[in-house]
């Protein structure tokens, strides 16, 4: 990925290994993917995006740091115009877009592009209130602003809203990587 689609403010800007910010990411990876072979990452800066998921922030909260696999051809278009719920087909736990705590499970939603490389997403995401989710579930955005996979202990993270995900970093692999 490079500087963003002509017209649009979206920035990338590569993170250098010896930036603290790269250790973390690597790490937070690596808990749940430690044969992970990580190519790079990428801060995106998109300040429309970033605005309406400040204002959203300000009625759902509850933030958290959630991973998100995606194939390269998608890439470009969620940095410059976010996630849109609508793509989602399987619906697994409802309607929405789907978020995990761990890398490992992002990893088989990622689609190995050219020279075998592939991408996730390592977004902020506001969960708010979190109901069970199911198959097919329409979230009643009246009382939830999320689904999950387990209630008491949740790893997966259905959001219907659009603006409830930021993609902070895109983080590229060798998927086929030992």
């Amino acid at each position: 990925m490079s500087d963003s689609d002509s017209g649009s403010k979206t920035k990338t800007i590569y993170i250098e290994m010896s930036n603290p910010v790269y250790d973390e990411i690597s790490k937070r990876v690596r808990q749940s993917f430690p044969k992970s072979c990580i190519c790079w990452i990428e801060e995106v800066q998109n300040p429309i995006l970033q605005k309406s998921y400040d204002e959203l922030k300000m009625k759902i909260g509850n933030e958290k740091l959630l991973f998100h696999g995606t194939a390269e051809e998608a890439i470009n278009s969620i940095a410059a115009g976010g996630f849109n719920p609508e793509y989602n087909k399987t619906s697994a736990y409802g309607k929405g877009t789907y978020f995990a705590e761990k890398a490992s499970y992002s990893f088989s939603y990622m689609k190995e592009g050219r020279d075998g490389v592939a991408y996730m997403f390592l977004c902020t995401v506001l969960t708010g209130r979190t109901c069970p989710g199911r198959n097919q579930l329409v979230i009643d955005t009246e009382k939830y602003d999320s689904a999950v996979d387990n209630i008491q202990n949740p790893s997966i993270f259905v959001t219907p809203h659009a603006a409830a995900a930021y993609p902070k970093y895109i983080i590229s692999f060798h998927k086929k990587a030992q």
